[in-house]
């Protein structure tokens, strides 16, 4: 009856005051061999770790020691807090090291582990779960405490590491102990059984319109997203309504998706200076955020920011794209090509140091134009953030001019030669850690991103580094038939989970609708073989591991998204994408098991499964268009087409391009043969449903039925 805490993300809680840490120098643990640069951070820890592996659990059940099980990740700052406060403290250590096997684990390099103990932290805790994730295992790997941020001591009603450890100590040797063991078990028992991985039904349509209602009444009318705090900009829940006001003509879905959009690029969530998003704000206003960066919410946010110019042509969507994605070029992109995991929110201690600003700082490198900067970017003496400032533009950028009666694009390159400046300065500054270790899944969101972008700005240079990057990950995280999910300094380490093959898949499918050749057609449909035979269950949905992993006592099918999408919501639209590109039934056949065992949670709350409900809006689209394209030889019009098909927004079609002789294309889509160039000329082809209307090679019949996609 231990009490639980609880912060949501490592999120915002009052600073940790406790014993502090002593510095006598000690030896490097065991995580000292590893490469994840979370492990890393903890390799000099008094506290005797080891990595998740066969040795630190076979250590368990020799020394019959409960197992201390520490979940985290690099740029979590909470995780850098307990740490000063806890796992540097000499004393703390050394009662952590009598009483227990201590094992670290970097949730982004096992996400599997972090997935299952969370869910049990869930069960087991009154308060949001997050990390740091702590726990407390049988040897036997069953949980019976969860928490996340413990302080050193007891205070404010929290718990203190140091007393946990007494408690356990205590139970470990008594009479509960067996009580605590069989608690545990009932645990793990009640989730093996709960497991649910199959449905007899499909959604029904209707779900879409209901799931759309929820969200109308959840969102802030005001601020765009969800209502309360703290507020993550989910990006897929944008591309939901930007989909769903297209297809239903709901002005209401339009309205929020806008307003979503616009308020957190205003908002301090958004880096004014740098480009690219944090990860929450703790605020309703966006206003003051949680400073690391990650790379999953940046890729999801990119591609929504693109997908939001493609429907309503609004440039500064277009900009917004373009600044998180130069950001990931410039400063999260390895010189080969694959994109870096993460940012720090913290540097020498502080978070957000590296981001804020003083008045006087902005005085002095300003000069003349600094009050009129202050003005707008709403820079106080008090500041909004422990006296200094969080960047952000309370009022738009023509009703600031109009108040002012100045001309607002003159006024708007005002200002980007002030953010300039500001950000030669930052530059100077200690920068945050950056995890730069290379992520197979969170690659897979960004080439999507980078390659949709580039494909609908025409900017060569981000459809080039999707390229770049996704031949990266095939060199480097596919090994022996089997992708790897984490690179980092030539270490590829980790199976895949359905996530790194799911989401990897999907940027195969962007890069081969966008002309980068039929290669990328041809690693999607390995990969999803690989799924349907190490990853599906019988006449179900996709467990999230092969079933050759060790020492996970659940194997599990996750449906609800998080930060990102769901594995098995992406892979339904992979799956439907496919059917779509090669007519093979069995594709479709896959996505509707993933849909019927979807059904369940989707009909209970489907706010958690809304990127499965644009499924199903793909899924019932009896428009959604295959389009083919068969060049002639000097292909004709196909720059013009490129434009027309990826400058618009076109929900759930198709592309593919048709060259002379593309024999590996013709074994995967055999009916492609027939649609060929007619007559010498270019010719398109567009089909619905397996039904294609009557080809085309007029330009102006080309345009029009484009356009009535």
């Amino acid at each position: 009856n231990m009490p639980p805490n609880g912060i949501a993300g490592g999120g915002p809680v009052a600073r940790a005051s406790g014993p502090a840490a002593r510095t006598i120098p000690h030896m490097p643990n065991r995580l000292a061999g590893e490469t994840s640069p979370y492990l890393l951070q903890h390799a000099n820890n008094p506290v005797d770790w080891f990595p998740w592996g066969p040795d630190a659990l076979a250590r368990a059940k020799l020394l019959d020691r409960p197992i201390f099980l520490s979940i985290g990740y690099a740029a979590c700052h909470w995780c850098h807090v307990m740490e000063r406060e806890s796992f540097e403290n000499e004393e703390i250590a050394d009662m952590m090291n009598k009483a227990f096997i201590n094992i670290k684990v970097d949730r982004e390099e096992l996400p599997e582990i972090d997935s299952l103990y969370m869910e049990f932290a869930q069960s087991m805790m009154a308060g949001a779960a997050g990390w740091p994730l702590n726990l407390i295992l049988t040897p036997a790997l069953e949980p019976f405490f969860a928490a996340t941020y413990l302080p050193a001591v007891s205070r404010q009603g929290l718990m203190g590491l140091r007393e946990l450890i007494q408690r356990i100590m205590d139970i470990w040797k008594s009479d509960e102990r067996e009580k605590v063991l069989a608690q545990a078990s009932k645990i793990v028992e009640v989730f093996s059984e709960s497991g649910h991985i199959r449905g007899d039904e499909l959604p029904s349509r209707n779900v879409i319109d209901e799931a759309a209602e929820l969200l109308f009444k959840l969102a802030d009318p005001v601020y765009g997203g969800i209502k309360g705090t703290p507020k993550f900009p989910i990006g897929y829940q944008i591309s939901f309504l930007i989909n769903y006001s297209a297809k239903s003509g709901d002005s209401r879905a339009l309205f929020l998706a806008e307003r979503t959009l616009e308020m957190m690029h205003r908002g301090g969530i958004y880096d004014h200076l740098g480009g690219g998003f944090s990860r929450y704000s703790v605020d309703e206003e966006w206003l003051i955020p949680h400073f690391e960066k990650m790379l999953y919410d940046n890729a999801i946010l990119a591609a929504s920011y693109t997908e939001a110019w493609q429907f309503t042509q609004n440039d500064s969507y277009k900009e917004v794209a373009e600044d998180i994605l130069n950001y990931v070029l410039r400063d999260m992109t390895h010189p080969e090509g694959g994109f870096y995991s993460a940012e720090d929110s913290e540097t020498e201690g502080k978070e957000g140091l590296y981001y804020t600003w003083s008045e006087a700082e902005i005085k002095e490198l300003l000069g003349e134009d600094a009050e009129l900067f202050c003005h707008y970017y709403d820079i106080t003496p008090e500041g909004n953030f422990e006296g200094r400032n969080v960047l952000n533009t309370p009022v738009p950028l023509q009703e600031f001019a109009t108040k002012l009666e100045m001309d607002a694009g003159e006024l708007k390159e005002r200002f980007a030669a002030m953010r300039k400046v500001l950000w030669k300065a930052r530059n100077n500054r200690q920068h945050p850690l950056k995890d730069d270790k290379i992520i197979t899944s969170w690659n897979g969101l960004m080439i999507h991103a980078m390659v949709l972008a580039g494909a609908a700005f025409k900017n060569a240079r981000l459809l080039q580094a999707g390229v770049k990057a996704a031949e990266f990950i095939k060199e480097n995280l596919w090994q022996d038939g089997r992708l790897l999910r984490r690179w980092r300094d030539g270490d590829a380490q980790h199976a895949g989970v359905l996530d790194d093959y799911a989401f990897m898949i999907k940027a195969c499918l962007t890069l081969f609708e966008t002309q980068q050749g039929t290669e990328w057609l041809e690693w999607a449909i390995q990969l999803t073989d690989i799924l349907q035979e190490r990853f599906k269950s019988e006449e179900g949905a996709f467990y999230s591991t092969d079933g050759n992993e060790e020492n996970l006592i659940i194997r599990k099918c996750q449906f609800s998204d998080g930060a990102e999408p769901s594995g098995n919501a992406i892979h339904c639209e992979n799956l439907l994408r496919l059917y779509q590109i090669t007519s093979n039934a069995g594709y479709l056949s896959q996505a509707e098991d993933i849909l019927r065992a979807s059904k369940k949670f989707i009909d209970s709350y489907a706010l958690g499964y809304m990127y499965q409900i644009m499924n199903l809006h793909y899924f019932y689209d009896r428009r959604a268009a295959s389009v083919v394209i068969a060049l002639n030889t000097q292909k004709e019009y196909r720059e013009e087409l490129f434009n027309l098909l990826f400058r618009s927004y076109i929900p759930h079609k198709t592309v593919i391009w048709n060259h002379e002789k593309d024999e590996r294309l013709y074994h995967w889509a055999p009916f492609i043969q027939r649609q060929k160039s007619i007559d010498g000329q270019t010719t398109l082809y567009i089909c619905h449903q397996g039904v294609c209307q009557q080809p085309l090679w007029n330009w102006p019949d080309m345009i029009q039925a484009i356009q009535e996609l």
